[in-house]
């Protein structure tokens, strides 16, 4: 083919001159039908050439000049004279960085199939520092990846393209391809094209890795924490020791009075912080009180919802002494106790003389069996409460007191404990038959009846005033500003009217304050936290163990290890490997094929174009290339049939009278 300018005053020359009739014109367009008759008839097919006003140019004398760019004009600019050739793939400097920078690049997809790998060889090694940096690197996999596999992907596409358009292709295959930049792209010419193909169905599939991939990375790897299981023995404080209670006899009281007091009032004192914590201020395990949680459920084990903590009600506030335990892994096992419950039916204010509360010289409240100076034959025994609640008259029978009825008990109790590493807390409760034990007999049990609980009843309102004259003139006891408020009870000489609490809320506070006594009065050298975990000093009591073993299941941590899930490596590995073969895909048939580059760019339009006066030749230059060389020209698409009854749509340079916008009321070709 010849090469062929314009001439310059093509613009002045007839109509006739730059036109050929067409043969034939298609009447299938409805748009059409409305065209005067007689045009159809003298037009002829269009080829964009003028044959009368072209001039040919011959090849230049001497070698080829050695580089494309040499002599080549730009801005639209003709030559004047014969036009240069040149070899199709030249190599020169610049394409030499280019071949070296698309070698480089189109290896970056190694980059996260060695991440995987890595990923793969960490695999259940130790938590480190090379592990939590590749982590970091992972976690913008999902920003990067998607980035280069469209750069690559559309590449391949593009490239191979351009391989079967050399040897010859269709034109709907070479659309697919060239025109698959994205999964929306593709999908969009499997629609356009009306012609759903397997390489349609192909090139969606493969755009479907690249958000797979990048997702796959992020959750490529992550920390496991495992545990070894192992059976153990933790020791707890035997259940019989309530029977060598100080409560048993006044000799006992007067001895350990020293002993006993403090712990049950550095108990009370510290209830604000303690009283509703699974361990008391020593660090032994606190029970919950199990009539609180005995409608839970129909079962034997009675679950204590250790996720609402706040809401369980304690029965001591002095826990249960436990030994051996795990010190950093996870220990389960249970303890069996006994514990007092006392529950109240009725609680009023009641006058001096109704009340009957007796001589005020030794406390300001009192606890006793009913009817007075008896005795309890089974559990549960009947008993009052009563306590002052004013001294303000001046006739002491016409004092306000508190008087409640209620029952009190005593029974026997396993509880299930988990801890973590020397921090315990109630799982579950069940209740147990009181014999329970080795030492607890029924006449253990007559004996509690009679003289521990009698004790408990004479000394607990005597803790802190014992010994003090005209106590009913010093206000209430800790213990009863306690029940009335066990936030805010340390202060100055007052009188609490406990008649104002509900039999409920009464009965749950004085259950604590009975336990918590009753607990500080027998195995007092275990109570401190201070016991051997190594158990072989602990003291033995003359008459029973002090010490119980029960069976623990231990769970000790295991380092943490870097864990890689195997799914999501598969599905990396795999798109980075596919990833990997397009991109080599790609660079192979870049430089393979001997066409230029010339599909998907706009200068590509003036390639032999008539409508733009630019040198035809060139025709071995990429798209870049033929832009770069006429980036200065302005262009335009419009009618370049102005003037014709039927105008043509055509990509030529923006010259005044050369095309003209288009019209939306005009017809074209």
């Amino acid at each position: 083919m010849g090469y062929t300018r314009l001439d310059e005053n093509m613009q002045q020359l007839p109509q006739e001159q730059g036109l050929h009739q067409m043969k034939s014109y298609s009447d299938s367009r409805a748009n059409f039908e409305s065209i005067p008759p007689g045009y159809g008839d003298n037009f002829q097919q269009y080829t964009g050439y003028d044959p009368i006003n072209t001039q040919s140019y011959e090849a230049p004398t001497g070698p080829p000049p050695g580089s494309p760019e040499k002599g080549r004009p730009r801005g639209g600019q003709q030559y004047q004279g014969q036009l240069p050739s040149a070899k199709i793939w030249a190599m020169n400097k610049l394409r030499s960085f280019i071949l070296a920078f698309d070698i480089v690049f189109h290896s970056s997809p190694l980059m996260f199939i060695a991440l995987a790998l890595i990923a793969a060889r960490i695999d259940g090694k130790e938590v480190s520092q090379y592990g939590e940096h590749l982590q970091q690197v992972l976690l913008l996999s999902p920003t990067i990846f998607p980035v280069i596999f469209a750069a690559l992907m559309g590449r391949c596409f593009k490239y191979l393209g351009l391989f079967l358009a050399e040897r010859g292709t269709t034109l709907g295959r070479l659309e697919q391809l060239v025109g698959s930049t994205s999964l929306f792209s593709a999908l969009e010419r499997q629609i356009s094209l009306r012609g759903f193909s397997v390489v349609g169905y192909i090139l969606m599939i493969l755009w479907l890795l690249s958000p797979l991939g990048g997702q796959s990375a992020l959750r490529l790897m992550g920390e496991e924490t495992n545990s070894v299981l192992s059976n153990g023995t933790v020791q707890y404080l035997n259940p019989d020791t309530v029977m060598e209670t100080a409560m048993g006899a006044a000799s006992d009281i007067n001895s350990a009075r020293s002993v006993f007091a403090p712990i049950f009032l550095a108990s009370l004192l510290s209830s604000s912080k303690y009283k509703d914590t699974s361990m008391d201020l020593w660090g032994n395990v606190k029970l919950p009180r199990f009539s609180t949680i005995e409608n839970s459920t129909s079962d034997e084990w009675k679950t204590v919802q250790e996720s609402n903590s706040t809401n369980i009600t304690y029965a001591s506030l002095i826990g249960i002494p436990v030994a051996q335990l795990d010190t950093i892994g996870a220990s389960n096992f249970s303890v069996k106790a006994r514990q007092w419950d006392v529950v109240c039916d009725k609680n009023e204010m009641q006058g001096g003389k109704q009340a009957n509360f007796g001589t005020m010289d030794t406390s300001t409240w009192k606890v006793a069996y009913t009817p007075v100076n008896s005795t309890c034959k089974s559990w549960p025994c009947s008993i009052s409460f009563k306590s002052m609640a004013n001294n303000d008259a001046e006739d002491e029978d016409y004092f306000n007191y508190t008087v409640a009825s209620c029952k009190l008990s005593y029974d026997m109790y396993e509880t299930k404990v988990g801890c973590k590493g020397r921090s315990c807390t109630p799982t579950a409760m069940r209740k147990l038959d009181l014999h329970t034990g080795v030492n607890y007999t029924q006449d253990s049990d007559a004996f509690f009846r009679s003289t521990p609980s009698l004790n408990i009843m004479s000394t607990l309102p005597r803790v802190d005033n014992l010994g003090v004259g005209s106590v009913a003139f010093r206000g209430s006891t800790n213990a009863e500003k306690w029940m009335a408020d066990p936030t805010n009870f340390v202060g100055l000489k007052t009188y609490v009217q406990l008649y104002e609490l509900s039999p409920d809320v009464l009965s749950n506070r004085l259950t604590i304050l009975w336990n918590s006594f009753f607990q500080s009065t027998y195995a007092m050298n275990t109570l401190g936290g201070n016991l051997d975990q190594t158990f072989n000093n602990i003291t033995q009591s003359a008459d029973s163990q002090l010490f119980n073993g029960t069976a623990s299941a231990v769970s000790t941590p295991m380092p943490s290890v870097w864990r890689t899930n195997w799914k999501w490596f598969t599905a990396l590995l795999v798109s980075s490997i596919i990833l990997q073969i397009a991109a080599y895909m790609a660079l192979f048939f870049k430089y393979y094929t001997c066409v230029p580059d010339i599909i998907g760019y706009a200068s590509s339009m003036t390639l032999l174009n008539p409508y733009v006066p630019t040198p035809t030749g060139g025709t071995t230059l990429h798209g870049l290339e033929r832009a770069h060389m006429l980036q200065d020209m302005r262009v335009m698409i419009g009618d370049v049939c102005a003037n014709e009854p039927i105008g043509a749509v055509a990509f030529a340079k923006a010259d005044e009278g050369r095309v003209a916008r288009l019209n939306r009321k005009r017809f074209y070709v």
